[in-house]
């Protein structure tokens, strides 16, 4: 049974090593912890990568927090209107193909591609 001080100890933790990648990438980004189907996400209006409050394991953490850093480099390289209009139109490709509109967009194999790569670099800093 988890007690509610490791809980909160977890979130913390992840809360900080979130934050501390998103510096080591040069982003502004803030983190936050909410809830939600998906693993993580990127806010690009707000510029906000939200975290959830547990994963399976440490790789799956690092892999998900580095994927939304992969979106907000994008982001920011190519500025907030032009991503999100590109992000769409090669997600509306993906679908006329007859693929997902998510999963098979070239802006998230791209973001998941790097944050495997990265992933090498910060596991045996966790």
């Amino acid at each position: 049974m988890i007690k509610l001080k490791d809980l909160l100890l977890e979130r913390i933790d992840y809360l900080d090593a979130a934050e501390s990648l998103a510096k080591k990438y040069k982003l502004r980004s803030r983190v936050k912890i909410t809830s939600g189907k998906d693993k993580a996400d990127y806010d690009v209006d707000r510029d906000i990568i939200n975290i959830r409050p547990s994963y399976s394991s440490i790789k799956d953490f690092l892999i998900s927090v580095l994927h939304e850093i992969d979106h907000a480099k994008d982001a920011y390289k190519l500025g907030k209107s032009k991503y999100k209009f590109d992000y769409s139109a090669k997600g509306e490709m993906a679908q006329q193909k007859g693929g997902d509109f998510h999963n098979n967009n070239p802006y998230e194999e791209k973001a998941e591609d790097w944050a495997k790569k990265e992933y090498k670099k910060w596991i045996n800093k966790f």
